[in-house]
């Protein structure tokens, strides 16, 4: 009965993960503010919710501690980067006891990943600095993101940068687990860390294409989102 229950589950993780790719997709190509992009988006947040909802038990039943990180990794990007749009100006009476929770739970993910991580490397397992890698990232991004509702940014465009930066680090994080669950004959760090290395200046790319975009010619006004 486990194991039906088991490979149900990994079914709809599957189902979800490929909706979520194509999806993400949609979102990263289509205009920002648009109703095509919108319409992505949320289809693109609802399945990476079913991703990562239905991570956390195949995780417990495979024992895979790796999995399990990565699942609160990628949900607290997508969760963050949703609820960014929801409170374009944070300020500690703004802020809703989920998003100190998501931040919180981060910075304690966070930490016990770097930990594991340099373990693990300590150990002679690569795959360690993937998990270093990933909880670094998110613990930095946590600790920001509790500083900024504490001190709200002055940049009445923060917001869009935050949305594409952590959206856009979930779609990597979605990524990744496509490429490591079937790209097997690429070396497991290679395609742990690759879509990162790849990822990540793409999106320091666009978040500074942006800002040229908004400060040609004036403050500049980042497209609606509502």
């Amino acid at each position: 009965m486990l194991d039906i229950v088991h490979d149900g589950t990994l079914v709809v993780h599957v189902a979800a993960g490929a909706v979520a790719l194509l999806a993400g997709a949609g979102a990263l190509l289509t205009s920002k503010g648009g109703p095509r992009h919108i319409r992505a988006g949320q289809t693109y947040v609802l399945a990476m919710g079913v991703v990562v909802g239905t991570a956390f038990p195949l995780a417990v039943v495979d024992d895979d501690a790796f999995l399990f990180a990565i699942a609160v990794f990628s949900g607290y990007l997508v969760f963050t980067g949703y609820r960014v749009l929801s409170r374009k100006r944070p300020t500690p009476s703004e802020a809703a006891p989920a998003d100190w929770a998501a931040h919180f739970v981060m910075v304690a993910f966070g930490l016990a990943m770097v930990a594991l991580g340099a373990n693990d490397v300590l150990a002679g397992d690569g795959l360690g600095w993937a998990l270093a890698s990933f909880g670094a990232i998110g613990l930095v991004l946590a600790l920001r993101e509790i500083r900024s509702i504490v001190a709200p940014a002055e940049d009445p465009r923060a917001w869009f940068f935050k949305h594409i930066v952590f959206m856009g680090a979930g779609y990597i994080a979605t990524v990744t687990a496509a490429v490591t669950v079937n790209l097997t004959m690429v070396p497991p760090l290679v395609r742990w860390l690759g879509p990162t290395l790849v990822g990540t200046p793409l999106l320091l790319l666009t978040t500074a294409r942006y800002r040229r975009r908004f400060d040609r010619g004036g403050a500049g006004t980042p497209p609606s989102t509502d």
